[in-house]
Order: C-alpha cells, then structure tokens, then sequence
C-alpha cells in the first residue's frame, strides 16, 4: 500500500471527538486602532455601490495563500508561480471574458470590482516579499501599497505588484509587471472612484516535460541529469506575451435633504466609464522545436508553416453606463435601493491574416501576415435592488438584457437572499442565491485566425441556470455549500485545441464543507469540495478536492504568534484538461490522468505587531512516497521539493 494513501484519510478523517467546541479558535482580526482608522470596501461594477469589506490579514495561512495552489480549493497550473492556472472546482470558474487569454491569469489580474478602496485617517503602506529556489531557479514576488488622505474625503494611492520566477525546469519562467493607481472622493453629494491599472503577463512556454517518467520513474531513464532544469521538455524559447490597460471610473452625485443636520441622500445619478485594451502575442525564436511539439503531440496543423511562430491579436473595449439610483433608508417606505442603467459597449478586435470566414487550407508562407479588424457595439439595459442593511434580511437582485448590436437578446439575471436563523443556541447565517445567463458566445469563440489555429463558428447563445446555498455556523466555525447548475449549448476547446460547442444539457453538482477545529494549541483546519459533472468527458472534474491543514498555533512572550504545522492538497484522479500554449487555453484530452498524490508542505508562519513571516518546506512528498506523481496537469509538474520564505510589512504612521 502506498504512504499517502495512509495520510489522506489521517489528514481528513481525525475523530471530530477530539475536539471540544468550548476552545474554537477566534481568528486574528486587525488591531482595534487600525480598524477604526482604515476602512476598506469594493464596488459594483457598473453602478459604483460601496460593499464593505476586510483584508486579509489574518495570520492563519498566510504563507498558503501566496502559493499558486493557496489562490482556490484547488488549481491545476503549469507549476511555476505566475503561469497560467484554472480552478479544479466548477464553480470557482468565471465566464469566460471578451480577451480569452488573459483569463487563464485570473489569480493575479487586478479589477475595479475585486479591488479593495481605502479611507485612512493617517497614511498605510504594506510591503510584501517571498522568495524561493537558488540563483538559477529564484521565484520572486515584491509587493507594495501606499495610501493616504488629503483630508477626510480624498484618497489615493498605489498598489505594486511585481513577480519573477525563473522557473526550476526548462523555458518556464514567468515576469508579471502590475501596477494599480486608485483614489476616491467621498463626501454627501459627491463620490468618485478611480482604479487604473496597467499590466504585463510574460511566460516561457515549453510545451511540458517530453517524458514524464523524468518525475514519476527516473530510473527507466538513462544518464538522469542531476538538475531539474535539464530534464527534456517539448520545446523551448517561445514565448507568450500578455499586456493590458484598464482606467475605470465610477460618479455619483447624490439628491438629498438634511434631516437633524445629517445629510440623507434620496436618489443618484451615475456615471461609469470603463475602457481596457489588451493585446497577446505568441512567439518563438526557434521554429523547429515549435513544430516538432504539434507533430509529436499528433495533432493536424494544416495552417502551419516554417516561419517562426509569431502570432499576435488585440483587443479594445469602451464602455460608458448611466444610472439613476433610489436609496434605500430615507423613508419608512424605502427598504430597499433600486437602480436602472444603460450601457454601451464599444469592441474592437485586431487579428492576423486574413478573415476568419476566409478559409485558407495550405500554409501561409509570408512572413509577415495581413491585419484583420472588427468592431462591435452592444446596448444594454437592466436594474439592481438591493437591502444592505438590517439584522434579520438582507437580499439583493440583478439583471440586464441586450437590446441591440452583437449581444442582442443576451439575458443575465440574478438574485441572492440572506437571513439568520437560530441554531444550537446561537444562531447562523443562511443564504440563497440562483442566476439565469443565456449569453452570446465572445468573438474569440467564433472567431479567430493565427498561423497555428483558424475557425470561423457560428455558436448559439450559452444557456446557464444555476441555484445554490450556504450555511454559515460562526460558533462551530463550519460552513456547508450546495451548488447546482444546468448548462446548454456549452462552448469547451476539443483535444485538438479548437474550440467546440455541445449542444444538449449538462447538470453540474457540488458540495463544499469548510470546518476549523481547535483543542488547546492543535489545531485542524479543512475545505472539501465533492463534485459531479454529468458529462465528464466535455466537462471532466475530478470528485474530490480537499485542503486540510494540522497545526499548533501559540503565542510566545505574549508578542509573538506562531503557527507550524503540516498542510496537503489533494484531489482524486481524473483526465485534466491539458494545456495548448499557442492559444493559452486548457483543451481536453483523454491519454493521461493526473491526481490521487498529496501536495504536502512544512512549516512556520509567525505574526509580530505589524508583520508577518514564514518559513516553508514545499512538496515533501518526493521524501517519503514512491513512486512520485506530483504533476499539477499533464505533463507538467509542480515545483521540487524546496524552501520558501515570506514576509509582509504594514507602516501605519
């Protein structure tokens, strides 16, 4: 029998009568005087609406969540920090955006609606570091926030976020450059908010290790290099190249009257403008290896020729929206907020070659291709209502519909409500929420032209229906999810690459369990998702996700916490979807199955005052299992074994 099969179920199954509920931990929480100083929240996209939010800085963890397998229960990547990366859980996955290739950067890309906005009484900063690998190998990641006020209604600042990995194997490296510069302007009649956000996603690609037995039986292969950077890969220098620009900026004048010399606000007029342009290129300075990586994978690249790889698209999008908003609270009558909006969306799309509906069967043999362009505008209509406030019921509802232009007759409509009820002699938090989506396929769907890929589709519009719930047991710490959702039309890439559209029903099911036990100083923390997909073939997940970390967390000298302890992810074996760099999409296949080994780690996470730190042994499986099979998806596998450190910083003056 193999060791983790033996750890698993001690990781997972530890009997619950260990744990006496009377010591839940509580979790760390900021300072009361920062709290009271700094206010964090983030908004909706379209009308600017202010939802309070928290930091993370919480100690518990902190190191997991710089990891690439930290950003979700569970992701399949490429096994470098900063390479691109899609969530094992069905309903971690986003729709896909207009520029499809920015979306396997999910994790890392910044957005005006994910951001959090600042109001400080005296100036913060953050700074973060972690560094891991040797000279050759080092993965680093640095990242700054500075903000201050300019009175009680200004603020501003910048967010940096700059990551360098070399990568521990060969033509893997990643080089992210991401700058946020964000303000907002807060006061009875007038708030503004502003996010800019320029952007830049390098990464080598080399098509994954050319035998797997390099990780999983190195003794079938003769004259083993001693390095991991020499193991053979399927191709090398070729490069993917992903930039990008957004600057949002959301308005809102507000209507009132004064009431005990306090202003109450009855309805808003808003204004958004949101513009994003974005471009990728995939290129490669040696061609021979490039198209020796497609004939040796046996796929069918009639378009292919023997130039050097060098494709490139872009994307520009303007989008302006007007909102006019009734507030809720300014009468007995106004339990509610209720906003109707209209926006335009300008596209424009810029491909090499020729028109996609041109069909072209034998290679293109200029070295320079044509320039192909296409606009599209969209005009849409639709209405938020929203209680935010209140102790016993909250609720909110969203939907639009196209009118006109490319996304005529889109439809997207959601709703979520909240309430409490009592529960073992405390109470607990239950929430519902469902969405109906019957969305146009995005133009990259329908349409693209490279020198390695070209289609031309006419897909139907997407039909999504999805419920869902969550129970939320603060006292016990436990959380219980159930997710359902029925899927029509799905659009996926086939094993050859090209995208594809399944045109009957798939129902997709998942149960989530978040439950943090605590006796003393010991400490189990665990996130199990189960899934089912109904046609595992189009849509294949694997059946079990877990995260599940054991710890003692203490503190010394009443200053200094510390946590230390092991953790693990592991997820049930399954074909994963594989990954086709001159695209950057994750395709089916159907050869190779990854999976059923634990990604364990070691370490110490501490907090002092302002700052925390750690120390981690990451993937120390390859110590004590046999034989190896820590492949995040096929053919690539994650980093070795090897040692990580961090640290973050906060400055409040």
């Amino acid at each position: 029998m193999q060791i983790h099969t033996l750890i698993l179920p001690f990781l997972l199954c530890l009997p619950l009568s260990l744990f006496g509920q009377d010591n839940l931990p509580v979790p760390p929480a900021p300072a009361a005087d920062t709290a009271q100083r700094i206010r964090y929240w983030t908004i909706t996209p379209q009308t600017g609406e202010m939802i309070p939010a928290v930091p993370d800085t919480a100690l518990t963890d902190y190191f997991n969540r710089t990891n690439a397998e930290g950003m979700g229960v569970s992701v399949a990547y490429l096994g470098n920090l900063g390479l691109p990366m899609e969530s094992r859980v069905f309903f971690e996955r986003e729709d896909r955006s207009e520029f499809l290739f920015f979306d396997p950067f999910w994790a890392y890309a910044k957005r005006p609606d994910k951001f959090l906005f600042i109001n400080t009484k005296v100036p913060y900063t953050n700074v973060s570091y972690q560094t891991a690998g040797s000279r050759q190998t080092k993965e680093e990641r640095f990242r700054a926030l500075l903000t201050l006020n300019a009175g009680k209604k200004l603020n501003g600042g910048i967010d940096v976020d700059y990551l360098y990995a070399r990568g521990f194997y060969n033509s893997q490296a990643a080089k992210h450059t991401d700058w946020v510069f964000f303000g907002n302007y807060l006061s009875d009649r007038h708030r503004l908010h502003l996010f800019v956000n320029p952007a830049s996603y390098t990464n080598a690609e080399n098509g994954g290790l050319n035998n797997d037995n390099w990780i999983s039986n190195p003794e079938q292969i003769d004259s083993r290099p001693t390095q991991p950077r020499e193991y053979g890969t399927r191709f090398g220098n070729t490069w993917n190249y992903n930039k990008g620009f957004r600057a949002f900026l959301n308005y809102r004048y507000n209507l009132g009257f004064e009431r005990d010399s306090t202003f109450v606000p009855v309805s808003s007029l808003i204004y958004t403008f949101d513009y994003t342009k974005k471009s990728r290129r995939f290129h490669a300075g040696d061609t021979a290896n490039v198209n020796a990586f497609y004939n040796y994978a046996d796929h069918l690249y009639p378009l292919r020729n023997d130039k050097t790889p060098n494709d490139s698209t872009s994307f520009h999008s303007l989008k302006n929206t007007f909102a006019l908003s009734l507030r809720e609270g300014f009468s007995r009558w106004a339990k509610f907020d209720l906003t109707a909006f209209v926006t335009h969306e300008l596209r424009t799309f810029t491909m090499m070659g020729t028109a996609p509906d041109t069909l072209r069967t034998e290679p293109d043999t200029a070295v320079a291709f044509p320039s192909y362009k296409k606009n599209h505008s969209s005009l849409y209509i639709g209405g938020e209502l929203a209680k935010q406030t209140g102790k016993i019921l909250r609720y909110g509802a969203s939907g639009s519909i196209g009118l006109s232009g490319y996304n005529a007759g889109d439809i997207h409509l959601s709703g979520n409500i909240e309430t409490r009820i009592p529960f073992l002699k405390n109470t607990a938090s239950v929430r519902a929420y469902i969405f109906f989506k019957n969305l146009s396929p995005t133009f990259y769907e329908n349409n693209y032209t490279s020198r390695y890929f070209k289609w031309n589709n006419d897909f139907e519009k997407v039909n999504r229906t999805h419920t869902g719930g969550e129970l939320d047991i603060p006292h016990t710490r436990t959380k219980l999810g159930i997710d359902m959702e029925n899927i029509k039309n799905h659009i996926y890439f086939d094993k050859d690459g090209y995208p594809k559209q399944y045109g009957e029903n798939i129902q997709v099911l998942a149960a989530a369990l978040q439950q943090n036990f605590r006796l003393g100083a010991l400490n189990w923390d665990s996130r199990l998702v189960y899934q089912k997909s109904g046609r595992q073939n189009i849509i294949p997940l694997p059946d079990l996700c877990v995260y599940s970390s054991l710890y003692l967390q203490f503190k010394i000298a009443k200053v200094l916490t510390v946590q230390t302890g092991v953790n693990a992810h592991y997820w049930t074996k399954y074909k994963s979807p594989a990954y086709e760099p001159a695209t950057g999409q994750f395709k089916l296949q159907d050869e190779t199955e990854v999976g059923n080994y634990p990604l364990i780690n070691g370490y110490i996470n501490a907090h002092l005052k302002q700052t925390r730190f750690f120390i981690e042994y990451y993937n120390l499986g390859p110590m004590f299992i046999n034989p190896p099979g820590y492949f995040s998806t096929p053919h690539y596998p994650v980093n070795p074994p090897g040692v990580r450190i961090g640290l973050s910083v906060d400055w409040i003056n």
